[in-house]
């Protein structure tokens, strides 16, 4: 067998890096990314690491800040965020980058200068190479733990989602496939702007009801979205859409979550996003999807009324406000 079948790449040594490498190293190698060489040579000694939890690396995870070592495998997954993607793949393109390689992203949102998604941003620079998603319900901290759940690979070619499966089930984690990569990469983008507002509503102390009621309308905008590409409306009902929608409204173990919940405490957004020290994708994500949404006239009520509030014109309780006030449309007769 050749041996780039044998382990597995991960570009990325943040939370989401640093939780695939674990789970992926308990049975079999890992080459994990990292672009600080002193962080590498650090985290080579004490074979630790640090966020989303403290934790070991298994022995199986070989960590490095030579780019050129991801690509001894053919699965090479990109758990970096949206703006380092461009550097990122421009340089593996250089480096010898084969056709073969089946490139993954792990990565969640829309970026908010060129309206692309990670898998078009990788695919600018990397036309000519196969391309799958993975998305779920997967918090990293559970994911850690062990504890169960599913998730799921897009990708255009079935044998490459099977692929890709095959290298990233495990006794805790179920992975489904999927075709449609573009519902996929949208549903994980689109959640984390309802989850901000999900925030907002358990910091305003809303109660549940109101939650529910605005991940149900949360939904529905997601599925308005999605109709634009064209994509498959069982999309939405699977572990990229409404399992990753009510896990990441739910849990206060969500970045995007936090944002909202610490924007009704009265912070300022650029102190919450330093407070949190990771990406939290939603913030960039609603100002991309509010620009579509203008673009091709669709309504998103939850996304504007986010936007708004990220961009201090407006508090969560006018959000709030915003939101009940609007005309209800009147239903045909049947």
């Amino acid at each position: 067998m050749d041996k780039s079948y044998e382990q597995i790449s991960i570009i990325g040594a943040g939370s989401w890096g640093n939780t695939l490498a674990f789970l992926l190293g308990q049975h079999q190698k890992v080459i994990l990314w990292d672009h600080n060489p002193s962080r590498v040579r650090i985290t080579n000694k004490t074979r630790r690491f640090k966020k989303p939890i403290k934790h070991k690396y298994p022995d199986n995870v070989l960590i490095t800040s030579n780019l050129g070592d991801v690509l001894d495998s053919r699965i090479i997954i990109s758990a970096v965020s949206l703006k380092g993607m461009a550097e990122v793949f421009g340089n593996l393109k250089l480096i010898g980058l084969r056709p073969d390689h089946i490139l993954v992203s792990a990565s969640k949102g829309i970026d908010s200068t060129n309206l692309k998604t990670p898998t078009e941003i990788i695919d600018s620079f990397c036309p000519e190479n196969p391309k799958a998603v993975i998305s779920g319900p997967n918090l990293a901290r559970e994911l850690i733990k062990g504890q169960p759940m599913v998730t799921e690979v897009a990708a255009k070619d079935p044998e490459i989602a099977k692929l890709v499966q095959e290298k990233i089930l495990s006794p805790t984690l179920r992975v489904y496939i999927n075709t449609d990569v573009k519902g996929v990469e949208l549903c994980g983008a689109l959640k984390n702007v309802i989850a901000i507002a999900a925030g907002c509503c358990d910091g305003l102390k809303l109660g549940e009801s109101a939650k529910a009621s605005l991940i149900t309308r949360g939904l529905k905008e997601m599925g308005n979205f999605l109709k634009l590409y064209g994509c498959q409306a069982e999309t939405l009902l699977g572990p990229a859409g409404i399992g990753d929608l009510v896990a990441t409204c739910s849990s206060n173990l969500s970045r995007n979550y936090r944002v909202g919940f610490m924007l009704t405490e009265g912070k300022r957004l650029d102190w919450i996003i330093d407070k949190l020290g990771e990406v939290a994708e939603g913030v960039n994500t609603a100002q991309a999807v509010y620009k579509i949404a203008q673009e091709n006239k669709i309504e998103m009520p939850i996304a504007k009324e986010i936007k708004k509030l990220l961009d201090g014109d407006i508090t969560a309780i006018d959000a709030v406000l915003n939101l009940m006030k609007r005309p209800i449309k009147k239903a045909p007769l049947i």
